[in-house]
């Protein structure tokens, strides 16, 4: 998954920087047919979509107008940037799903509902810190997560049994990253 892809369009001379927070995916899968329709109306030229989508990146005045001289310029960036705000990297769909078994499929309101959750839950991230992060940032960082905490108490059915004692596996675990315990 892509980390901190920036995507930007320029409208009347000023570049505009899209980010694909978590807020932004909320706001815009709460529109009628959800994402489906949205990525449908942007491929047809909906101007109406890509004002929806660019106007809470920039405060340009007469947005629709300015939009419209360059609606089909815009067509692709806004596909990626739906595509971002959606979790989805194009360039990850190949190994996406496991062979042999279909991936179940979830709504996506319960998708993002849960990227919250996990935000906020098992990040302890604030809600504005994971309203403001992006699919891809969220998702990495729960990976990263998990990874510490298998690290720690060990875990899934291919892991070797870790006998050490639980102080040996915290201080393995915080020596890569350079922490030292000090003496009281």
């Amino acid at each position: 998954m892509r980390l901190a892809d920036t995507i930007t369009v320029t409208i009347a001379g000023e570049a505009i920087e899209l980010r694909p927070s978590l807020a932004c995916a909320i706001r815009l899968e709460r529109r009628p047919g959800s994402f489906q329709q949205l990525t449908r109306d942007i491929m047809d030229g909906n101007l109406t979509a890509a004002v929806e989508v660019i106007q809470d990146h920039t405060d340009l005045d007469f947005l629709p107008n300015r939009i419209l001289e360059q609606l089909d310029t815009l067509k692709a960036p806004l596909l990626r940037y739906v595509m971002a705000c959606a979790g989805v990297d194009p360039d990850d769909a190949p190994k996406a799903a496991p062979k042999g078994k279909p991936a179940k499929s979830v709504p996506f309101r319960d998708h993002l509902q849960d990227l919250y959750k996990k935000a906020t839950g098992w990040l302890g991230w604030s809600p504005e810190v994971a309203l403001d992060a992006t699919p891809a940032e969220i998702v990495l960082a729960y990976e990263g997560r998990l990874d510490m905490l298998k690290a720690i108490y060990g875990g899934g059915k291919d892991q070797p049994t870790d006998d050490r004692p639980l102080e040996e596996k915290f201080r393995s675990v915080f020596n890569t990253y350079g922490t030292v315990k000090e003496a009281a």
